[in-house]
Order: C-alpha cells, then sequence, then structure tokens
C-alpha cells in the first residue's frame, strides 16, 4: 500500500503528458485515495504503458489494469485465456481420461472442468464439442470474474480503516437477523 502524498508526487508531472485533460493536481487527491492498494512502481509502471496509447488522463481502472497487465507479464503468471483454457481440458480428456487424475496449469482451469463434469467430458460426443466449448467457457469466464470480484473486494477492505469494516460488517449481520425474523 502507496502513501497517499507519494502518489500525488508521483501522478503530478503526468499531468503534462495529457495537457487536454482537464484532471489537476485537486483531482489525483482523489486518485491517490483510489490507487493506495498499489505500489509506487505499478502505477508509474502503469502510467508508463497508458501514455502511450492514451490523449487523455487515464481512469482509474485503467491504471488497475494497466499495473495488473504489467505485473503479470513481469512475474508470468498470465492465467490462460478461454481458447487456451478449453484446449488445455480436451488435451487432458486425450491425457487422463477417466483412468487418472486429469493436471490442470490453473485452479481456475480445474474447476471450470470439474464444474462440467469430468466424465461427461470425457465421453464428448464429437456434435456435442460445440456446446460444450461454449458452456466451458462460460463457467470458466464467471469463475475469472468472480476472483476478480473477491480480489477488488478484499483491496477495498483493505483500504477501509478497521472501524468501518467492522461497521460494514455489523450491518450486513443485522440485515440478515431482520430478514431471518420476518420468515419466521
Amino acid at each position: 500500500m502507496s502513501d497517499q502524498i507519494e502518489i500525488v508526487e508521483l501522478l503530478t508531472p503526468y499531468l503534462m503528458a495529457f495537457p487536454q485533460s482537464k484532471m489537476n493536481e485537486g483531482s489525483l487527491i482523489v486518485y491517490a485515495k483510489a490507487l493506495s492498494p498499489l505500489s509506487i512502481a505499478e502505477i508509474d509502471a502503469a502510467m508508463l504503458k497508458l501514455m502511450q496509447n492514451h490523449k487523455f488522463f487515464p481512469a482509474v481502472a485503467e491504471i488497475f489494469e494497466a499495473a495488473k497487465s504489467i505485473k503479470t507479464t513481469a512475474t508470468s503468471s498470465e492465467i490462460p485465456g478461454v481458447d487456451e483454457a478449453w484446449r488445455e481440458v480436451i488435451q487432458q480428456v486425450h491425457d487422463a481420461f477417466v483412468y487418472r487424475e486429469p493436471v490442470f496449469s490453473t485452479p481456475e482451469i480445474k474447476q471450470a472442468a470439474l464444474n462440467m463434469g469430468w466424465t461427461s467430458l470425457c465421453y464428448l460426443e464429437v456434435g456435442e464439442m460445440n456446446t460444450a466449448r461454449a458452456q466451458f467457457r462460460d463457467i470458466y469466464n464467471g469463475i475469472l470474474n468472480r476472483k476478480k470480484e473477491k480480489s477488488q473486494n478484499i483491496a477495498v477492505l483493505d483500504m477501509m480503516p478497521q472501524k468501518k469494516v467492522q461497521e460494514l460488517i455489523g450491518n450486513v449481520s443485522r440485515k440478515f437477523e431482520v430478514l431471518e425474523g420476518g420468515m419466521g
């Protein structure tokens, strides 16, 4: 987590790179709060990337996406796309079939394959392949979206003061108590 003053100091010179932008140093204070889960290095790398193809100062979401993309490349931790994941599943159907435990490169691919039913995948007819692939795509993308959503939620909770998090948890639990009490 970065210090908000450091973030403002880092972003201020980038205002010159986007002269058409209506951003100002005051706007950067809001950006600093939102970007605080990122390191200074991540923000700087993201801005360097975004300067290459943006005419206006990038949105906070674009900075997060660029930082994640660069970090993924730097750490060689890319999650395979749907086509790569499907090829991996089909390869495991061929290699492991129903007789061995399939081995997948990521937990997300494994979860999607198992959600479809491993035995069902192994016994797919040729005419069922396109439908199965479309179902796999939807399941796999859903898993990736939930993972992204959870990661974002954790980052937001980490940014919040503990008192606010406790207040949030208390409000949620009270709402469940009201719902449960009203159903009886």
